[in-house]
């Protein structure tokens, strides 16, 4: 191995003007569209996202507060191609669901005949307490544009109640991914 020079690695936004002043083999990377280049004669060029390859393990999470009126949040959304939705976890906070008007959640998605995650049995508000896990695992076709939606039932938990949910999933083509 030998080392031949000092690759540079630039951070900015989608609409900022790359270096012009770049030497062959650095790295430029936006940080609004997750999107990288690389530097070479003819300039500056989109590299592959070879984290979204067909097959791929990936992962991608997300926290949302239960202390929000009933209805319907956005979680995820299938883009670029569909993929498939292997686990979900959602993690409560320390503390849990304590007070206000929440009977409980649910996780599905917004197709005609819904996938259901987890299901309002499962996330009715008992279950709900402290650093508490409720997890799903199977297989889920996620298309493109399909949302992945969190729904509170009852009303607001009272108080904040950030919870994490994560989700693992893979691509079916090249390019399949969730996106927040």
């Amino acid at each position: 191995m030998q080392l031949i020079g000092v690759t540079k690695f630039w951070i900015g936004l989608s609409t900022d003007t790359k270096p012009t002043s770049a030497d062959a083999g650095d790295l430029f990377y936006e940080s609004d569209t997750k999107d990288k280049y690389i530097y070479g004669e003819t300039g500056w060029t989109t590299l592959p996202d070879s984290l979204t390859e067909a097959g791929r393990l990936q992962i991608i999470s997300t926290t949302e507060d239960l202390n929000q009126p009933a209805g319907n949040y956005d979680l995820f959304t299938g883009t670029d191609d569909a993929v498939i939705l292997e686990r979900l976890n959602l993690k409560m906070p320390t503390g849990g669901a304590s007070s206000g008007t929440l009977t409980s959640i649910s996780i599905q998605t917004d197709d005609a005949t819904p996938g259901t995650i987890i299901s309002a049995a499962s996330g009715a508000v008992a279950n709900l307490v402290s650093e508490a896990d409720l997890a799903w695992s199977g297989n889920l076709l996620v298309n493109i544009g399909t949302k992945i939606r969190l729904t509170i039932a009852g009303g607001a938990n009272g108080s904040t109640c950030t919870s994490t949910i994560v989700v693992q999933y893979r691509a079916i083509e090249d390019g399949g991914k969730l996106a927040v």
